[in-house]
């Protein structure tokens, strides 16, 4: 009977972690400073790192205590960031520059130009990945020389993630796939309009303006497409599924891989831009708020 009793506990116990009915669950919210315009974050060395559009800086959170524990100072317009090779990696969208961050140190240890208006950036094979918007182009920087070593034509660059041997980058006519060694298109897919990037087990996922697309990297091609009210942001895959910020609506819309459909709705702060896999777990900064959430599945 006590060890029914026990079991009994433990299963009580963990319905209310996660919500009576399954429901993800808010772990943590934390502030930030007021009209700093969080962005988007990433996890390195012991800590979780969020760039701010709106201030100059990246802040480092400390994931034990949920709380900022400190700051680096790089570009304007920061949001993007990878990291890889002993720093993380920041598009500076106004400043158009990638600021490259110690991990260790937690300062800034170079400010690559990277030409015209970059909007997102990802480590991936062996060097950092930075989309050029202004510039047209996907560019690849060796973290050897801090240089840029390909160049890679795309119209209205937006969207990069590593994932299945190959760069996927996304621009106005749709995505294209690059072999990292030799910065050679390998692939093409027609996607008017492709947005955002995440990677999941068996695709790639983008956005664009009416949804979310599912790109087969077997066949590269447009699999399956699914309806999402926009504006939307930046996904992540996030335990299995993939989750889909409704910039304006202030929630992320979460797709099940295998049905192709919103399958559920969860609430989160203003204006979240960015969602990103941490440990199991959903960080997603309010760009129109003021604090950072962190929300479990």
């Amino acid at each position: 009977m006590h060890r029914v009793a026990v079991l009994v506990a433990i299963l009580l116990a963990l319905a209310m972690a996660t919500g009576a009915d399954g429901e993800p669950t808010t772990v943590a919210k934390i502030p930030v400073p007021a009209g700093a315009q969080p962005c988007a974050a990433a996890a390195a060395g012991r800590f979780v790192w969020v760039s701010m559009f709106g201030a100059p800086y990246l802040l480092r959170i400390d994931p034990r205590r949920n709380v900022v524990a400190g700051r680096a100072r790089v570009g304007n317009g920061a949001c993007g960031l990878g990291a890889g090779a002993g720093s993380l990696w920041v598009e500076d969208t106004y400043s158009s520059t990638v600021s490259r961050v110690s991990i260790r140190t937690g300062k800034r240890v170079a400010a690559i130009d990277v030409g015209g208006t970059p909007y997102d950036a990802t480590f991936a094979y062996g060097a950092a990945w930075v989309t050029a918007w202004g510039a047209d182009e996907l560019v690849r920087i060796d973290p050897a020389t801090n240089r840029l070593t390909a160049h890679v034509p795309l119209d209205k660059a937006t969207g990069v993630v590593g994932a299945f041997g190959s760069i996927w980058a996304t621009g106005t006519e749709g995505v294209i796939r690059v072999d990292p060694k030799t910065g050679a298109v390998v692939a093409r897919i027609s996607l008017p309009m492709a947005g955002w990037t995440a990677a999941g087990k068996d695709a790639v996922w983008v956005t664009t303006p009416t949804g979310l697309s599912r790109i087969d990297p077997v066949t590269n091609a447009v699999s399956a497409s699914v309806a999402i009210p926009g504006p939307v942001g930046d996904p992540a895959v996030v335990a299995g599924q993939v989750w889909v910020p409704r910039v304006r609506a202030g929630r992320i819309a979460v797709v099940d891989p295998a049905s192709k459909t919103v399958v559920e709705t969860v609430r989160v702060g203003a204006g979240p831009f960015v969602v990103t896999e941490i440990g199991g777990e959903a960080w997603v900064p309010s760009w129109r708020g003021r604090d950072v959430w962190r929300v479990r599945p």
